[in-house]
């Protein structure tokens, strides 16, 4: 099965991934290996998401595969889990990252108008959306893991319409 572990950086999508059974892919580290994208002027990959698609991570024989990042959702998934975090949490991760505060009001702007489920849904036939915001990973990953064993579409629940 492959499972694509999505959302906007900071959520917990590299910390979640590294607990699920199976072979985990770093978006972020096949594209570089790959060399698909370019960087632009800002030090930022841009990817062809086409050339994305005709070129994706793994073999056939990968029976348990997930594919971490945040531009999981654009690939041929068996299953699509997009982890959320309340806006004013994910500040306070992507500043403990030094991000810069250009990214990080990019980040969150696309946390609260909720564009990763958007496409993950547009995208993807089972999609479950998860809230990271007060949980331990342990939680986390034990929803994750649940709701993956059942196969259940989950999403729609999270609303950070209060912080727009």
């Amino acid at each position: 099965m492959k499972i694509g572990v999505t959302g906007t950086p900071g959520t917990g999508k590299s910390t979640i991934s590294k607990h699920l059974k199976g072979k985990v892919v770093d978006l972020k580290q096949y594209l570089e290996e790959e060399n698909l994208g370019e960087i632009n002027e800002n030090g930022e990959i841009e990817v062809d998401l086409d050339e994305l698609r005709e070129n994706p991570p793994g073999e056939p024989e990968d029976r348990d595969l997930i594919l971490e990042g945040h531009l999981a959702h654009f690939l041929d998934l068996d299953y699509c889990i997009v982890l959320r975090c309340r806006p004013d949490i994910l500040r306070e991760r992507l500043e403990e990252r030094d991000y810069s505060e250009r990214k990080i009001e990019e980040n969150i702007e696309s946390e609260k108008l909720d564009i990763i489920l958007t496409q993950a849904v547009a995208n993807q036939e089972k999609v479950c959306e998860v809230d990271t915001t007060n949980k331990s990973v342990e939680e986390t990953v034990s929803e994750v893991r649940k709701a993956v064993e059942n196969r259940e579409g989950n999403y729609g629940i999270v609303d950070w319409s209060e912080f727009i």
